[in-house]
């Protein structure tokens, strides 16, 4: 664990100016399925960010499950008109790394029609606006997962038009059978992203020849594979990560963890999970970083936002272009209101990440990020004032 007084030092580390922004042809303009079946591709442009002087490491920033506001049952459900870009308070941490990623956990369209079949009472299919799913791009997102259980609530109509905003806005996105995965550059590094859900029209993660052949076909086309998932159960019991199969309402969650393993044995740097809507623990395995659900981090309005469907980690990692880890650090926010990230002082997220990790991998180096504003709290992230909440995993 870091001391205080390299606090301050550490994050600096995370800081680089970016020299310039040149868009090249997608690696992607032919079949990037190589055989595996799936629907025509999203093509759009890789990114490139020029490397800083002197530098061989690349940082990120990594969060949950997004969904800014939804137009779906109601218009009501939006943020209000002056209460701006929900993703502001994060913003200022966002902008300290090289990359900033992601789950987007609804279809983007101001008309799609509802696809998902809904109950009697309340339907969770969300639809963000086009104009409110602007904010991931001022937030600077350069990638979007969309292999999760609400890409697909507008149906293909729906997934259309969210490939459309991502590919306007030049943010990547990977794990639907029409865009199943993509590549960037940052920093002379290229990285690929794959990821897996148990869903419709998602790239089934249950299937372990399909999971292996992705992983295998885009592992020589990057230097760094990020792997994303959206599975395991949901709910406040399900923050401890089981080496088991999970059924959730009788659909297959998936075995995360042998999901997780098995893509690092069949080459990827880094594996990312969401799905529980609460957070879980992470691991190193063969030194790489699983990190088993980020949980919620801006879910407005419709969701469940009760403690601890509320604690909204931001992970920060730094990573060779060889794909080797070098630091990580988890950053604590708290959503409040209807959904609206704000930092934690009382660093719920690190705390619930650093006990479920060591509880249930016996992974203890957990790092904790600090906040300006958390300076002053011991550097452990031990010290809890009788405001922080006694939620224990």
């Amino acid at each position: 664990m870091p001391e205080e007084k390299l606090v301050v030092k550490n994050l600096r580390l995370f800081t680089f100016n970016v020299i310039g922004l040149v868009t090249i042809p997608c690696l992607f303009a032919g079949n990037p399925g190589a055989g595996l079946v799936y629907r025509k591709a999203f093509h759009s442009k890789d990114s490139v960010i020029l490397p800083q002087p002197g530098t061989d490491t690349i940082s990120i920033s990594i969060v949950g499950d997004m969904m800014v506001g939804s137009s779906y049952p109601s218009p009501l459900y939006l943020p209000a008109a002056g209460e701006g870009n929900i993703l502001q308070h994060a913003i200022p941490l966002l902008q300290q790394t090289d990359l900033r990623i992601g789950n987007l956990e609804s279809a983007v369209s101001d008309s799609a029609a509802v696809y998902k079949q809904c109950g009697l009472t309340q339907c969770f299919a969300f639809r963000t606006p086009l104009k409110y799913a602007q904010w991931y791009k001022e937030a600077g997102f350069e990638y979007l997962n969309l292999s999760n259980n609400h890409s697909y609530d507008f149906g293909d109509k729906g997934v259309q038009h969210t490939l459309a905003f991502l590919r306007n806005n030049n943010i990547r996105t990977s794990g639907v059978t029409q865009h199943p995965f993509d590549t960037l550059t940052a920093r002379n590094t290229r990285f690929g992203f794959v990821s897996f859900a148990p869903h419709s029209n998602c790239l089934n993660m249950n299937n372990d020849s399909l999971v292996q052949a992705y992983v295998a076909r885009v592992r020589p086309l990057c230097d760094v594979l990020i792997v994303f998932f959206h599975g395991g159960a949901e709910g406040t019991t399900r923050t401890h990560t089981p080496k088991r199969r999970e059924i959730f309402y009788g659909q297959d969650r998936g075995n995360v963890t042998h999901f997780a393993r098995m893509c690092v044995d069949a080459g990827a740097d880094m594996v990312i999970g969401s799905g529980p809507h609460v957070v879980r623990g992470m691991e190193m395995y063969k030194q790489k970083l699983i990190a088993y659900s980020l949980g919620n981090f801006a879910t407005y309005h419709l969701f469940n936002l009760k403690p601890p469907y509320n604690v909204a980690p931001l992970l920060q990692v730094k990573i060779t272009g060889k794909g080797e880890l070098i630091d990580h650090k988890v950053f604590s926010f708290l959503q409040q209101g209807e959904g609206v990230p704000m930092p934690d002082s009382c660093m719920q997220a690190f705390k619930m990440i650093q006990s479920l990790s060591a509880q249930d991998f016996g992974f203890k180096q957990v790092n904790a990020g600090m906040h300006d504003s958390t300076l002053n709290v011991s550097a452990a992230g031990l010290t809890r004032s009788r405001y922080c909440s006694t939620f224990q995993p």
